[in-house]
């Protein structure tokens, strides 16, 4: 008795996971449908996305007093067109930093064999269909795509009888973690991320573009300190890898400080202005990453363990 009480109990947790990324969507389909007064209007959903909220059986008719408030302040901060290209802005900001990034570290002409770059997705929320929307990604490209596991074993299915693929000679990889789980806060959260990334093949060394959209959701969460979320990501970039992301309503003062944050973690950090308080962002890394520092350090040890033997030292 006491099971089947842990079991439903659990299985509500898990929905209202689900729904809370449904009504993020929402918020975002219907701050489209008021935009779209006139013709050509940049649409902030794209048709994955537009299919699950139009097929969803959940609606926002249920929500407490306290979280339509909450809804309805959301709506304020973001009630501009120029909000509804931010995503895809962010999606032609990351494919512009991955070919920047190849040109640097590929050399002309070469042939891709196995895993040249990566794409690390981070949705706080959930149900985010980026990964899938954006069609050019080159050959080679291992994408990590990280949600909540509920929000995955949503999509995955729902996806499937889409038809919904990432491009030709790249590779999705769905990573269960979830930032907003107030639950991380008794857990190693740099080992946790880590483990998670790893498991799907994940690896230090090789070049990645990282991807955090709706950063203020993460900013006014309780469960992970933006501190904390920087210092985590960072040590799994390598050097010359870059993470971009999006935030609305981060003043100057709270730029300053996520630039100091990065920058505390070998990344340099750079805004772009947006209108109505919308910002895109990229940081850098500039030196490497504790996986890296590992390696060199033991092939240090290593040759002069050598030399020793060698009896180099006489």
């Amino acid at each position: 008795m006491c099971s089947s009480s842990s079991s439903s109990s659990r299985s509500l947790e898990e929905e209202e996971v689900v729904q809370r990324a449904m009504r993020s969507l929402m918020r975002k389909k219907s701050e489209e449908e008021e935009e779209k007064e006139g013709e050509n209007v940049m649409t902030r959903l794209d048709e994955y996305a537009r299919t699950l909220v139009e097929a969803s059986s959940w609606s926002t008719g249920n929500q407490t007093e306290e979280e339509d408030k909450e809804e309805e302040d959301k709506r304020k901060v973001s009630s501009s067109s120029s909000l509804l290209a931010t995503s895809f802005a962010l999606d032609a900001l990351v494919l512009s930093r991955m070919f920047t990034l190849m040109r640097k570290r590929e050399p002309p002409g070469s042939e891709t064999m196995g895993i040249a770059r990566q794409i690390v997705n981070i949705s706080f929320l959930g149900l985010d269909t980026r990964t899938l929307r954006i069609r050019d990604w080159p050959r080679g490209t291992a994408i990590f795509d990280v949600q909540p596991k509920e929000c995955n074993e949503y999509l995955t299915p729902r996806m499937k009888l889409m038809n919904a693929k990432v491009t030709r000679g790249s590779s999705l990889r769905r990573v269960d973690f979830d930032f907003m789980n107030v639950e991380r806060k008794s857990l190693d959260k740099k080992t946790y991320l880590e483990d998670a990334l790893r498991k799907e093949g994940f690896r230090e060394e090789t070049p990645t573009i990282w991807i955090c959209e709706d950063l203020e959701e993460l900013i006014h969460s309780e469960a992970t300190k933006m501190s904390d979320f920087v210092e985590e990501i960072c040590d799994l970039m390598s050097r010359e890898s870059e993470c971009c992301g999006s935030a609305k309503g981060v003043d100057a003062r709270l730029q300053n400080t996520i630039k100091a944050l990065f920058a505390a973690n070998g990344a340099m950090c750079s805004f772009t202005e947006e209108e109505n308080g919308c910002v895109l962002f990229s940081a850098i890394k500039m030196r490497r990453s504790a996986r890296e520092e590992e390696y060199y350090r033991n092939a240090l040890m290593d040759a002069l363990e050598e030399i020793d033997e060698d009896g180099w030292e006489d």
